[in-house]
């Protein structure tokens, strides 16, 4: 389909396809340990089985509720009876419980920053303050205790660091009033790890737009599906384990979209390494066009 929004390639996906699939050999996990928070349901369990399908050797799973992710284990080992499946109930924003989980899991490859917080849509000066900086614990906190958890412990060759954003960061407050605390945090979440990526050669680290899927969160959001470019949770999955391939490099500290095709990207990779484009900066800033 055409793009709905404004991109950098011609080509818009909505579905999963070839070249971001698990059972390409160039996207193996073979042999990797993934972590992944939010992993209960929606964009989390699908990155999950995505990672398992191009044979991850461990998948850490990290949530809120133990139900849900027992049913993700229980995806997971359905689809491979090899893999081992390790899930740990825990606050994101728990500095401690992170801490100890990095402990237990040891070295790792991937880490997906799935878990997020949509607080009660409503003005800046009406916002229930606990709910609203629940919001920022979440999108934010969680990351830098990510960081200082389990950096330590990464591949020290090869790790990938992603963190899921959203598209209400990018479009202005008149489009979306009452989405203050989601838009802001995630902006927050999206400059933090542009520093990590600066700051951490050894470590691929990049930002990812999911597009637009129907999970808890988005029905929470109040969003109607049927006016809206809906997209498969298996698209931003499978895009993540492209973003942790080798082919995905000249992404580091970016903020991409899942729905841009990733061939297209490859034939201007070297345009978007060299540049600023796809991180968090300033709108028209320096003002070329003013005297």
């Amino acid at each position: 389909m055409q793009p709905p929004y404004p991109s950098p390639v011609p080509t818009w996906h909505n579905e999963t396809y070839a070249a971001i699939s698990p059972q390409r050999a160039e996207l193996s996990s073979v042999g990797k340990t993934v972590i992944i928070t939010g992993a209960g349901s929606g964009i989390g369990r699908e990155t999950a089985m995505a990672f398992a399908a191009a044979g991850a050797k461990r998948l850490v799973l990290i949530g809120r509720t133990d139900s849900t992710l027992a049913q993700t284990k229980e995806s997971l080992q359905a689809s491979s009876s090899s893999i081992d499946c390790l899930t740990f109930r825990a606050d994101v924003a728990d500095d401690k419980a992170m801490h100890q989980i990095a402990v237990a899991v040891g070295t790792w490859d991937v880490f997906i920053l799935n878990a997020g917080h949509l607080p009660k849509l409503t003005s800046i000066a009406s916002a229930n303050l606990a709910d609203y900086w629940t919001t920022y614990e979440t999108n934010v906190k969680s990351v830098i205790i990510a960081a200082t958890a389990f950096l330590p412990t990464a591949n020290k060759t090869h790790a990938t660091m992603l963190g899921v954003a959203s598209r209400r960061l990018a479009l202005p407050p008149a489009s979306m009033p009452g989405g203050s605390a989601y838009s802001a945090s995630k902006m927050a979440m999206v400059k933090t790890l542009e520093f990590l990526a600066v700051e951490n050669p050894s470590v691929f680290v990049a930002s990812v737009h999911p597009g637009i899927v129907e999970t808890g969160m988005f029905r929470k959001s109040g969003a109607q599906p049927e006016i809206l470019p809906m997209d498969s949770a298996s698209l931003p999955a499978h895009f993540m384990l492209w973003l942790s391939s080798p082919e995905a490099a000249f992404l580091r500290g970016k903020l991409v979209w899942a729905n841009w095709d990733v061939e297209e990207l490859k034939a201007v990779g070297s345009k978007i390494q060299e540049g600023s484009q796809m991180t968090i900066g300033v709108d028209g800033w320096p003002f070329v066009n003013m005297t």
